[in-house]
């Protein structure tokens, strides 16, 4: 069913090819002979029954069972990982959204690094008609679909189906993770068709047939198009803050007069305090009345600071809006 796992390409069919007429109840016998043998840990007699199951009658149920019996025989070191990743694959194409599709996914990585530390990744190939036989790099894959494991760098593709064009094309293959190939053959005679440009993958497009492959979705760039950033608003620049400051600025003002007549008043109560027999009453009077009159203007000036100085703060944030 599948490839074995060699540094160089050998052919890999799809899944076990299903029988022309589906036999329910012999797939059904089949899956659960399977079954009893995965459960006595015999994953490599188990995977021949589950195959066989699915030739009896496809269900993508299936094939998660063929991957997951190559999974744990690759845990053994009987190098069966590139049969696992393939069946995985298989398994999330026929059924898109499997429930079990992130833990799948997370398999088919790990299966992928395992492939990266020996130095090859896995391509599968799909061609249009389906009939196409694949060959790579001078090795027969047999007909699409078709995958191998192949070594990161250039590889040469060719694609066949009789009554259609060939189809020759090079290839780079990723050293991180596998990678599908979609070919469409033209039919012999077809004028070739001029294909819309495209980001490169690393595929070379034919003017006579299409090879695409899934790309990644790019990482967000961190430095817009000049266009983009040309059509963004300008940041709102904060205001002056004129009020800001004339409030400020009479806190201060009157924070120091404040603090002058608070120094006044405090000599005129010292010098009224202070032992002198010369002293008349009525010179006394106009030393309290001093005293008291420099207090009381401090005191206002100390409150008027106050307020000025709460309103500074309050148009501080204002004007900055």
């Amino acid at each position: 069913m599948f490839s074995l796992l060699l540094a160089v390409s050998v052919a890999v069919s799809a899944a076990p090819p299903p029988a022309k007429a589906p036999d329910p109840a012999k797939a059904k016998e089949l899956f659960n002979t399977g079954k009893k043998l995965y459960d006595l840990g015999k994953y490599g007699d188990a995977v021949k029954k589950f195959e066989e199951a699915y030739v009896a009658r496809p269900h993508p149920v299936i094939l998660f069972n063929i991957g997951k019996c190559y999974e744990l025989l690759g845990e053994t070191g009987k190098g069966e990982t590139g049969k696992a990743l393939r069946a995985y694959r298989d398994y999330l194409r026929a059924l898109p959204d499997a429930s079990d599709k992130v833990a799948v996914g997370d398999s088919i990585a790990n299966l992928e690094r395992k492939l990266k530390d020996r130095g090859l990744q896995q391509v599968l190939v799909f061609a249009d008609p389906a009939t196409a036989t694949i060959e790579i790099d001078g090795k027969d894959l047999g007909v699409s679909p078709a995958s191998t494991e192949l070594s990161p760098g250039p590889h040469k593709l060719v694609a066949r189906a009789e009554g259609f064009t060939t189809v020759e094309r090079s290839f780079t293959m990723s050293a991180v993770r596998s990678q599908e190939v979609t070919i469409n053959l033209a039919p012999a005679g077809t004028p070739p068709v001029a294909d819309a440009p495209k980001k490169d993958d690393g595929l070379k497009q034919p003017g006579n047939a299409s090879i695409t492959e899934p790309t990644p979705t790019p990482a967000a760039s961190t430095t817009p198009p000049e266009s983009i950033v040309a059509k963004k608003a300008p940041a709102k620049a904060g205001g002056t803050r004129v009020f800001t400051w004339v409030a400020a600025g009479g806190a201060v003002v009157a924070g120091g007069v404040g603090a002058g007549l608070g120094v006044m008043a405090g000599g005129a109560s010292s010098e009224l305090h202070r032992a002198d027999a010369s002293r008349t009453r009525a010179q006394a009077d106009a030393l309290v009345s001093k005293a008291n009159s420099m207090a009381l203007g401090a005191n206002v000036a100390y409150g008027v600071a106050g307020a000025a100085a709460i309103t500074a703060v309050v148009l501080f944030f204002v004007e900055g809006r």
